[in-house]
């Protein structure tokens, strides 16, 4: 009996140090070492863009530009809290014990489409900013920024799927 737990705590050791060393410590004092050049970490947003300096944005451009970013940030915080609150609704209907089935596929489906409606708001106040935000570029600096969005596109697709290659 002893000779057989001693046996499988040996196996479980080994095979959990045969899969460890698989993976990099990131817990000293440095911590993780960046990623390469282009790449982030998975479930991290890509690093930012800096479009004042790739741009060259001139003082009233930059102005310009966050003006219209607050405008949006606060036209978009309703449509956002309204998201939220239909998602934590569904929560609550999904861990309902009073409703039925048919009941509660019934709220969510009429929650989803909610949700939809709100996040396609989003969108179209995104992609507003976005032509506003191009309104006040030089040509030249519109030609620029279209190169940026081509680019963030390709890695963007390009990063979605990184394991079939």
């Amino acid at each position: 009996m002893k000779k057989s737990i001693l046996t499988m705590a040996i196996l479980a050791m080994t095979s959990t140090m045969a899969f460890a060393g698989n993976y990099q410590k990131c817990d000293g004092p440095q911590g993780c070492p960046p990623p390469p050049p282009g790449m982030h970490q998975p479930g991290q947003r890509p690093p930012k863009i800096d479009l004042d300096k790739k741009l060259k944005l001139t003082e009233a451009q930059k102005a310009k530009a966050k003006a219209m970013r607050m405008q949006t940030r606060e036209q978009m915080e309703p449509i956002m809290n309204a998201i939220r609150t239909k998602q934590e609704q569904k929560e609550i209907i999904k861990h309902s014990q009073k409703l039925t089935t048919e009941a509660q596929l019934e709220q969510t489906e009429r929650l989803n489409k909610q949700i939809f409606e709100l996040k396609k708001q989003a969108r179209d106040l995104r992609m507003q900013n976005e032509r506003d935000f191009e309104s006040i570029l030089t040509d030249k600096q519109k030609k620029e920024f279209s190169k940026i969005k081509e680019n963030a596109k390709k890695n963007m697709a390009k990063n979605k799927h990184p394991h079939k290659r």
